[in-house]
């Protein structure tokens, strides 16, 4: 009889444990959500699918941000969302995720919720060039958990949907980063619920991200949000971080979807009107060349005739006048940035392709399409040729291409922006380069990166995983 009491007790003791999960309780309602494991093996708390902001839909598709309702009852926060994109690689061209997908999700390194505990915050901003990306599928928390912070991340609204502009009261632009914000005001807000400092959040982000953090340093709407930053791989100087001429791009997709552009007002009530689908597929009609050149058509903006304005002038003109908001800032930067898009180009055998195009495709991919010129394209397209690769192929030295690429659309805009933020901050600017080498899943056969800070959830040896948690 012991013996079966015994067995009872266990049995009922583990059905509680797998019934158990993480709760908090915030003022738009109750939370439940789910434990998981870090690398290392820590349980910790993960509250995924939290709403920071009302649906972007139907009437408030292109609108800024409007905060979150709440809810009646328990909210299972155990669900991930991504902002409806198109995705154009060809191996998984498509489109992918949902345009209600303004959620943030919380991770608590502790199995129960002390609201007392007042841990930092770290902040994490995907990256994906404005157009792609989510933290589903990036920049997890199971490498960061081991450590004694609360880490959160968000999805922001991308491509045509975040950063569509008419370039007056219509749409003024840069939805996305304004989603950004309304991100970063909820964890103001409600991070203490959590155990977590509202006065001590550090935002970090990769590529697009990296533009994003440094971007919310020149924002207005984004003081006292942060207290210091890490634009890993991107800045807000970085040549494809803002985009030209926005009104006109809006135009010639509006075109392409048979909407009137006789008035801005009459143009975005039939963007408003067509399919998410649709308008998303009409960004092929954007690309010069495989869909992903130029690397940014929609993306953050200056704006003009707003109330709600996050970008008032140029970043560099912001920097320069030393309007920015002034905490502590790291920059940092890989050894081979270009080994991304290069290395699609070596994999897809396409790099001939370029060598053939290169007077056309050479001014979008070096960023001067909108600063020189067409009639000086192939003129200044071969002299950086020239420079690099002394007129030769680019399969015939592919360092080098990497290193063209990398200091064009990296590098020489970071150097640029250290030199201005330290002139006119009082807050320390850091600059490191990380240069530690690692095999790349085998999408990108014979490749290699170094990764300071972006999780990949594929393909990742034990060597490297136990190097990344070590960092952290």
């Amino acid at each position: 009889m012991s013996a079966m009491m015994f067995l009872l007790f266990v049995v009922l003791s583990i059905s509680e444990y797998a019934l158990a999960v993480p709760k908090a309780s915030i003022p738009q309602g109750a939370l439940e959500g789910s434990y998981k494991r870090s690398y290392f093996g820590r349980t910790f708390s993960a509250f995924e699918g939290i709403p920071y902001a009302k649906p972007p839909v139907e009437d408030l598709r292109f609108a800024p941000p409007e905060p979150a309702d709440g809810w009646e009852g328990v909210l299972k926060a155990d669900k991930m969302y991504m902002c409806e994109q198109y995705i154009p690689y060809p191996i998984v061209e498509g489109i992918q995720g949902q345009e209600d997908c303004l959620y943030l999700n919380v991770y608590v390194p502790r199995e129960e919720i002390d609201g007392n505990e007042n841990l930092d915050v770290v902040v994490h901003i995907h990256g994906g060039a404005f157009m792609i990306g989510a933290p589903v599928i990036m920049a997890g928390p199971e490498m960061v958990m081991d450590k004694d912070f609360i880490f959160v991340n968000f999805n922001y609204r991308l491509n045509i949907m975040g950063f569509l502009s008419t370039e007056d009261d219509v749409v003024s632009g840069n939805n996305g980063l304004k989603d950004q914000t309304m991100a970063l005001q909820w964890i103001k807000d409600n991070i203490k619920y959590f155990g977590g400092n509202p006065a001590s959040v550090t935002l970090t982000g990769l590529s697009a991200g990296g533009a994003s953090v440094h971007l919310h340093y020149l924002s207005p709407l984004s003081k006292g949000l942060f207290h210091r930053g890490w634009a890993q791989s991107g800045t807000a100087l970085s040549p494809w971080a803002i985009t030209e001429r926005p009104l006109d791009k809006a135009k010639r997709l509006a075109r392409y979807l048979n909407c009137d552009i006789s008035s801005s007002q009459i143009m975005v009530d039939c963007l408003r009107k067509v399919d998410a689908k649709t308008l998303l597929m009409s960004l092929k009609a954007m690309a010069v060349y495989l869909n992903t050149v130029p690397i940014t058509p929609f993306g953050p903006s200056v704006e003009t005739g707003s109330n709600n304005t996050f970008l008032p002038d140029l970043p560099y003109r912001l920097l320069k006048e030393g309007k920015i908001n002034d905490v502590p800032l790291i920059v940092s930067n890989t050894k081979d940035e270009a080994v991304f898009p290069i290395g699609i180009m070596v994999a897809l055998d396409l790099l001939d392709d370029l060598d053939k195009k290169w007077n056309i495709l050479g001014a979008y991919m070096m960023d001067c399409h909108d600063t020189v010129y067409k009639k000086q394209w192939k003129e200044v397209t071969t002299k950086i040729k020239q420079h690099f690769l002394q007129g030769k192929p680019f399969t015939s030295d592919i360092p080098v291409t990497l290193k063209l690429f990398s200091e064009r659309l990296w590098f020489l805009d970071t150097e640029k922006t250290l030199r201005l933020q330290s002139k006119v901050a009082k807050s320390p600017v850091y600059f490191y380069l990380y240069k530690y080498m690692m095999k790349l899943p085998s999408m990108f056969p014979g490749s290699k990166i170094g990764i300071p800070t972006l999780f990949f959830r594929f393909g990742l040896s034990k060597q490297a995983k136990e190097k990344l948690a070590s960092i952290f």
